[in-house]
């Protein structure tokens, strides 16, 4: 009797434990596409990022394509593709620790798994820079920066009645140093106060930000009618 409950409970043991290795096998992750972020070995806990939407809205990526440039395209080129290939990295890492996940691939690279699969590149596009400056800031810090607008200088030196004169000039001239302070004075002090009454974190050279979200704000009329104030 005792012998028929031992072999009787040995079954049982043996059968839980196959049970028991066919939902893990069920459950188990596979890695199957390219991966972004991670390791396949031993993930439990996966996600998907469609890389080519997240490198079309990156800044510095959209500046290059721009430009009419691939990431093989002399100096240029290959700067602003590792600077994009960085910021899209920083990017992924970033999601991919606030979401626990042990890796990201390409969509339709990962199969079971307990958890449900998820697309996560809006995720991911949100972490990217807003704006790539490449260019002359004018006032403020452009680094991090939520709210940038962009002015044409020459635009608003030209409506500096100080400036005109001084183009009548030369270096020469007794006049000409004291006429380009004056008007650099207007300028700053027109650039600032803009800044400061819009609450923008840069004013940038115009053609020298690329954002993500669409064009960036013109305020250079805007600087004009500031020199009257």
């Amino acid at each position: 009797m005792t012998s028929r409950v031992s072999r009787a409970s040995e079954r049982g043991v043996l059968l839980a434990g196959l049970l028991l290795a066919l939902c893990a096998a069920v459950d188990a992750l596979q890695v199957t596409g390219q991966v972004l972020y991670g390791s396949a070995d031993k993930a439990q806990h996966g996600a998907t990022v469609n890389i080519l939407s997240v490198y079309a809205q990156n800044p510095i990526y959209m500046r290059m394509k721009a430009e009419g440039l691939s990431e093989t395209d002399g100096a240029r080129g290959s700067k602003l593709f590792a600077e994009a290939q960085a910021a899209t990295n920083k990017a992924l890492v970033k999601v991919a620790k606030a979401e626990r996940l042990d890796v990201i691939t390409v969509p339709g690279g990962l199969s079971g798994g307990a958890d449900a699969i998820r697309d996560i590149t809006s995720a991911v596009v949100e972490q990217l820079p807003v704006y790539y400056v490449d260019g002359r800031v004018l006032t403020g810090a452009a680094a991090d920066a939520r709210t940038i607008v962009v002015l044409d200088s020459n635009a608003l030196l030209a409506a500096i009645p100080a400036w005109r004169e001084s183009q009548a000039l030369t270096e020469n001239d007794a006049n000409w140093h004291f006429l380009r302070k004056q008007a650099m004075d207007a300028f700053e002090k027109a650039v600032k106060k803009v800044a400061r009454d819009g609450g923008y974190d840069a004013v940038v050279e115009k053609g020298c930000v690329t954002c993500r979200l669409g064009p960036v704000a013109d305020v250079t009329q805007t600087a004009v009618v500031a020199l009257g104030g």
